[in-house]
């Protein structure tokens, strides 16, 4: 039987894919890294890091592994991380994963989360890795879950956020700075307000005229109405001081998790993961597991975030047609429309109904094991 391909969304060669990594526009080319395990369908086994490059986020060209978990600070897994660049030199940082045999809980004993970084002239070659900081490099009160770098410049200095753990199961973002992208310096931390479970993985640093921001993947929320449904969350704070306040979802559908953004062209783009970590479905297609998201434009608007499809995906779109009534749309249809009372939409057996400001996504017919999902008082 023949392997079931994607036209549109960024899928894995063969095994397993999950957060997109190292997002870069590098010698007139978009980079777009992954978690990967090509030798496993649910991603047990070690990830590396997959590669697809672009020039026009339409066509897409694929290369070999970008980085394999192959040293002793690694070994168990090239986990997530974020790319920056030096002086005509592109680095990625991520975090390496060990784990010890014995009995260990593997969140106070048993891991290593190290911050490794490699490096690349022609950002598709890497070599140099190097371990910059390991488990005894953070704040005593953290445990062994430590992760997923984020690189930033802020007034000359690079600057990188780890998403933590702490020992009485609460979570913050650590903030380092280094000169040199080789010696960090523990700079601060951002914890919120508001207790949001036990950690907070994938953090971003976002900003815009008026405001700071940390997006990020906090887990163990509570569970509340018709947000926070899904096993993790994902959504962004302002940052006041070292407070993280007045927390937004991103996105209230069943399948996006680890978003990254960067700029380019005065732009934010985003990508995500179409997937959430520990759900009850998985839709394993012959010989491949999962896809990143279409990228996204971010804008602010009235301090919140704003999302948009990029500009290049226009290009994507065929035959322009207009309606004012009921009408049938093909599977690949590319929809736009206004709507002052309520709509109805089919696509097989999705059901999407928009009334009384609330609009609804209902999926408890595909035989997907995902049911409703709400988005209320729409703006």
């Amino acid at each position: 039987m023949a392997t079931k391909k994607l036209n549109y969304h960024l899928m894995p060669r063969k095994g397993w894919l999950n957060d997109p990594n190292g997002l870069v526009f590098f010698h007139g080319r978009y980079h777009i890294f992954y978690q990967a395990d090509e030798d496993d369908l649910q991603g047990r086994m070690n990830k590396a890091w997959g590669h697809y490059s672009t020039t026009d986020f339409a066509t897409y060209t694929r290369h070999e592994l970008a980085i394999l978990p192959d040293s002793e600070y690694d070994i168990n897994g090239a986990y997530s991380g974020s790319a920056i660049i030096k002086e005509d030199t592109l680095y990625l940082f991520y975090t390496g994963n060990v784990r010890y045999s014995g009995n260990h809980d593997y969140i106070h004993s048993g891991r290593e989360q190290n911050l490794i970084c490699v490096e690349s002239k022609d950002g598709f070659n890497f070599k140099n890795k190097r371990c910059l900081l390991t488990n005894k490099d953070y704040p005593r009160d953290c445990t062994k879950h430590v992760r997923d770098p984020k690189l930033f410049i802020s007034k000359g200095n690079y600057h990188l956020l780890l998403g933590a753990r702490l020992q009485d199961d609460t979570s913050c973002v650590l903030e380092y700075m280094s000169n040199d992208l080789n010696s960090w310096e523990y700079l601060q931390r951002y914890t919120p307000k508001k207790d949001v479970g036990y950690m907070m993985e994938c953090p971003d640093f976002l900003k815009n005229e008026n405001n700071r921001f940390i997006m990020c993947c906090p887990q163990g929320f509570v569970k509340e109405q018709e947000i926070f449904k899904n096993v993790y969350d994902c959504g962004y704070y302002k940052i006041k001081g070292n407070d993280l306040v007045e927390y937004q979802a991103l996105d209230y559908g069943f399948d996006f998790y680890a978003p990254q953004t960067f700029y380019n062209s005065k732009r934010l783009i985003m990508m995500a993961w179409i997937g959430m970590p520990d759900n009850e479905y998985l839709d394993i297609y012959d010989d491949w597991n999962q896809t990143l998201s279409m990228p996204r434009q971010i804008e602010f608007k009235e301090g919140r975030m704003i999302q948009k499809p990029i500009d290049e995906i226009l290009s994507l779109r065929k035959e322009k047609k207009k309606y004012c009534r009921s009408f049938a749309i093909s599977k690949s249809s590319n929809i736009e429309f206004e709507a002052d009372n309520e709509f109805v939409l089919f696509l097989n057996d999705i059901k999407m109904v928009y009334k009384k400001n609330e609009l609804c996504l209902d999926l408890s017919k595909c035989n997907c094991n995902r049911n409703k999902r709400y988005i209320q008082n729409i703006k």
